[in-house]
């Protein structure tokens, strides 16, 4: 039995290895599989030989150095710049448009605003936040403040 749980913790172990160097390789069943046999092997090993402990170790161990390697290799090597966004994103508003030039602008609610949905302003049309209470779709609106890249917006008078 000794000799099953070795093959379980071999068969786990590759797959699990297959599974993390290949996203999305047939969903996750190769993951699944891994799971599976790894836990089979140790209790095979802790049941049917008296040191199944060391054996166990020996498979989490297994399983340490693997992952270090699969980090180590993701992070410094081939897959850096395609699994892995190096790019910082801007947390600064004018990295993505200064739009505190839209205040005052009218437009059209083109959703249910709920308090968030969209509106379109010139042909534009951009997700904004409602103030108080539901603005229906059609409803004319008009822009209140905003706050960094969020635009928040009331009905207009006319209404």
């Amino acid at each position: 039995m000794l000799q099953l749980a070795v093959v379980l913790l071999a068969i786990g172990t590759l797959a699990l290895l297959l599974e993390l160097l290949i996203p999305g390789f047939d969903g996750f069943i190769c993951g699944i599989i891994g799971i599976i046999a790894l836990v089979l092997s140790a209790v095979l090993a802790v049941i049917f030989h008296p040191n199944g402990w060391i054996f166990v170790g020996f498979g989490v161990m297994t399983l340490g150095l693997l992952g270090g390697f699969v980090y180590n290799f993701v992070t410094k090597r081939q897959l850096q710049g395609r699994v892995i966004l190096n790019d910082n994103l801007a947390e600064d508003p004018d990295a993505v448009g200064d739009l505190s030039g839209m205040v005052g602008k009218e437009g059209v609610a083109v959703t249910i605003l709920r308090p968030y949905g969209e509106a379109e302003f010139n042909g534009i049309r951009m997700e904004v936040a409602a103030v108080g209470t539901m603005i229906d779709l059609g409803t004319k609106v008009k822009v209140l403040e905003t706050q960094g890249t969020k635009v928040v917006v009331g009905v207009t008078d006319g209404n």
